[in-house]
């Protein structure tokens, strides 16, 4: 994997990692707040339909209290009298009294007074008591209420009430809050019966203006005995039953106590109201997450792309050098760690090309020297042998034959002079051992022939000076086997680039111990021609290169030189062989 890629991998899962982390935590602290938010605002809303029902409440109250503190009106509700007394008290003071309490409210009530005083007569409104359509009002002897369920729970204290609905008040759809009069003037307190005043229940809790949080709200009223008396249903849905209320966790429950009809309201907000709020919310987190995500992605691309460049630049130039190219430079503009590690390699590259080229030198200078050393060595060794024979036909008195040495033997170091030049064509390095050949005839009589095998192809091809030569002389000078002819065989082949020389004799061959001296090429032993030209060969060329032989006693022996083609290439100047 590139440096970019890693790079652009490694920023993108931190960006991804750390959006994430916030994105959650966001999205978990925005919950958390929205949660808040509806409970707060839940409650408000109940606290206002609380309020907004204590002022009703507090319309009926203010009838209750009317009635309940007027004196005039205890006193005329405890006192015995005739039933024309009594009922010219009623039309002269209770009637209009029960008028303007009626007035007072702006509710349509129903006021009922339930006296102990039976000496009073009773007073019934022309409309049946279940109708509420209009204001009205009813006296009646506390006889009727035995037996009533509502009865006992009305002992209440002295100015004490109690909302609930009594006898049939749900069937009418009505609330009651009822009342005990008392004559307070007097001790000990008389209790003269209960005052009940009744409401509609769509009056009292008009939910035209008791708005909810949400359509699918349910607002509840329970009294003090936790009856329900009012309770609302979604809109545009079926009625929802109690138990699918309670303990309900798809709803948030909030409560408020009434203190004024010792009740309390309950409102059940539906959770998938707050949910819908927090599906928008998560749609915008991921929203939001996702576009910062794919904006800080580009810019870590951008980014990474920056610095990989740079990177890049640095690791084509080792590659480069690497491959050879000393030369190859990177160009600094910056100055930070990529220049300091730029300029760093700039050094190191100038340096190792400098080192390079003077060890190159000196290796070119070494093995120049080597070569002209050993070269150097090799003349003399066979112009020695060459004057010692010269000598040895002036001892003789054969002047003519010393003559024709003495030519060939001056042919023969042209050749091997070449202008100064250590490679020859192979056409002349045959022509060399030709005239050497030549020589040594001379000095032996025609003794010995020479076979010549080789390719054309490769008289144009280059090598090094005096590589046959040696091999010739070293057969001249051991291979003879008594007094048998002595007959050589020079190869020449081309093969897959490399280029083989074989000198063959069919001489006396070498022994073992000859032949362990002479494969110590590179050390001092026997075999200073082989060991010459071998250490020539392979300075030139290389040590895959050189020279190898095979011989076995009393059968002859094979000298083979190996060397890679596509050196120097002359003119075909061969020589007829």
């Amino acid at each position: 994997m590139s440096f970019r890629n890693k790079l652009l991998i490694a920023f993108s899962s931190l960006v991804l990692i750390t959006i994430l982390a916030v994105g959650n935590f966001s999205y978990r602290v925005s919950i958390n707040s929205l949660t808040q938010q509806t409970e707060e605002n839940t409650r408000l809303v109940i606290q206002q339909l609380r309020s907004n029902l204590e002022f009703r409440i507090s319309d009926i109250q203010r009838v209750s209290d009317f009635l309940f503190w007027d004196a005039r009106t205890q006193k005329l509700l405890n006192k015995r009298q005739t039933p024309l007394t009594a009922w010219e008290e009623y039309t002269e003071y209770l009637q209009p009294k029960l008028e303007s309490a009626l007035q007072l409210s702006t509710h349509t009530i129903h006021i009922s007074l339930y006296i102990n005083n039976e000496s009073l007569p009773e007073i019934y409104s022309k409309e049946r008591r279940s109708d509420l359509s209009r204001k009205q009002y009813s006296i009646y002897h506390s006889s009727r209420l035995q037996n009533r369920p509502w009865d006992d729970k009305a002992k209440l204290k002295q100015d004490q009430s109690e909302w609930g609905q009594f006898y049939n008040d749900a069937d009418n759809g009505v609330i009651s809050v009822v009342r005990h009069l008392k004559e307070i003037s007097r001790f000990p307190i008389e209790n003269l019966g209960v005052l009940r005043i009744q409401v509609p229940i769509h009056e009292l809790f008009d939910t035209d203006n008791m708005e909810k949080p949400g359509n699918d709200s349910v607002l509840m009223i329970l009294d003090h005995s936790g009856n329900v008396v009012y309770k609302s249903e979604p809109e545009g849905k079926g009625a929802v039953s109690l138990e699918t209320l309670k303990n309900n966790l798809a709803y948030l429950k909030v409560e408020e106590e009434i203190p004024v009809m010792q009740g309390k309201m309950v409102l059940y907000v539906p959770m998938h109201e707050m949910h819908a709020e927090a599906r928008k919310l998560k749609i915008a987190t991921l929203v939001a997450c996702l576009s910062s995500m794919i904006v800080l992605i580009i810019i870590g691309a951008f980014i990474s792309q920056y610095f990989s460049r740079r990177v890049t630049k640095i690791v084509s130039a080792i590659d480069s050098f690497h491959q050879g190219n000393y030369l190859k430079r990177i160009q600094v503009k910056d100055k930070d760690e990529f220049a300091k590690i730029s300029d760093s390699f700039n050094q190191m590259a100038s340096t190792i090309n400098h080192l390079i080229e003077e060890v190159y030198e000196t290796k070119l200078r070494s093995t120049s020297a080597e070569l002209s050393a050993l070269q150097a060595q090799i003349n003399p060794h066979f112009l020695y042998n060459t004057l010692s024979a010269i000598s040895t036909l002036g001892q003789l008195g054969q002047p003519e034959r010393m003559h024709q040495m003495i030519i060939k033997l001056s042919q023969f170091y042209r050749l091997t002079l070449n202008n100064g030049k250590s490679l020859i064509s192979i056409a002349k390095e045959l022509e060399q051992v030709q005239l050497y050949i030549e020589i040594q005839r001379i000095k032996y009589d025609d003794k010995f022939s020479v076979i010549y095998d080789v390719e054309p192809d490769i008289l144009s091809q280059s090598s090094v000076k005096l590589i046959l030569q040696p091999f010739i002389e070293n057969a001249l000078e051991h291979a003879w086997y008594k007094n048998n002819r002595l007959n050589i065989r020079i190869t020449g082949r081309l093969d897959n680039g490399i280029i083989e020389f074989k000198i063959i004799d069919d001489g006396i061959g070498m022994d073992k111990y000859t032949i362990e001296q002479l494969s110590r090429l590179g050390e001092e032993a026997l075999g200073y021609g082989i060991r010459n030209v071998d250490e020539r060969i392979k300075l030139q060329y290389g040590s895959q290169y050189g020279v190898h032989f095979h011989s076995y006693l009393g059968m002859g022996t094979t000298i083979r030189i190996q060397f890679p083609s596509g050196g120097l290439t002359y003119e075909n100047n061969s020589t007829n062989l």
